[in-house]
């Protein structure tokens, strides 16, 4: 090979993964509908990217609760968010919706949505045209955004008495604080990643998931750890959410 031609190859192999990546971080989106098991998921439908990208998922349903979410699954299988994320790099990510589950909803819940892709750290659903549920569901679609804070304290009623739970947030970790009527127990969890979306917060760390959802005037909670189980309406107390 001459001198010349060595001379551009560097150049060459450097244009050929610039526009894949260009190629890679177009903004794509799809539109998917279904049912989803009052307090459970559906199967997980896959998203591929091919280098740092923003995935997002926006969910309306025929929930009376509005606690139909759609969760952003990684390649390890790990739930890394609701609603919105931008991947570190490349993998084979997915898309699950889940149920948080309610007293008012039916055995099945209708839903539609869709799933963007884009360039990382950009919107990809802003101003999209967003599908609808099921006629007469009055589902509304909600923007994701950023986390800043959630504190505050409230309980919700188990047979066993009330269950307190208590938000605190620090530098962008969020401490819960989880008084379980069942075991006589007081536990703390420190250094949680909380997400906010849909009028809803997903709390999460160490094995513990603790979902707070906005249901008009008032708010329920979801709460699972390997040793206590609870949801229901918060009858006590107030939490204060910044996003």
């Amino acid at each position: 090979m001459s001198a010349n031609r060595r001379a551009l190859v560097p150049p060459l192999v450097a244009a050929i993964a610039a526009l894949i990546f260009a190629s890679a971080a177009l903004a794509d989106t799809s539109s998917f509908s279904g049912a989803v098991p009052n307090g459970g998921c559906d199967a997980a439908r896959p998203v591929t990217v091919s280098g740092p990208s923003r995935i997002e998922v926006s969910i309306s349903s025929t929930s009376a609760d509005n606690t139909v979410v759609g969760e952003i699954v990684a390649p390890d299988g790990n739930v890394v968010s609701t609603g919105s994320y931008d991947t570190p790099s490349s993998g084979n990510y997915s898309i699950r919706v889940c149920s948080l589950g309610s007293s008012l909803d039916p055995p099945r819940i209708s839903y539609s949505g869709m799933i963007g892709t884009g360039p990382s750290g950009q919107p990809v659903l802003q101003g999209a045209t967003q599908p609808s549920p099921a006629a007469g569901s009055g589902g509304v679609l909600g923007a994701t955004t950023t986390l800043q804070t959630v504190d505050g304290k409230g309980a919700i009623m188990t047979r066993s008495g009330l269950a307190w739970f208590t938000l605190s947030t620090l530098n962008g970790h969020t401490t819960l604080r989880v008084s379980d009527p069942v075991h006589h127990t007081l536990r703390v969890v420190r250094g949680m990643q909380a997400a906010y979306g849909a009028g809803i917060v997903r709390v999460s760390g160490s094995g513990v998931k603790l979902v707070l959802v906005r249901a008009g005037s008032g708010s329920r909670i979801s709460f699972s750890s390997p040793s206590f189980k609870a949801g229901g309406k918060v009858v006590r107390g107030r939490f204060h959410i910044v996003a």
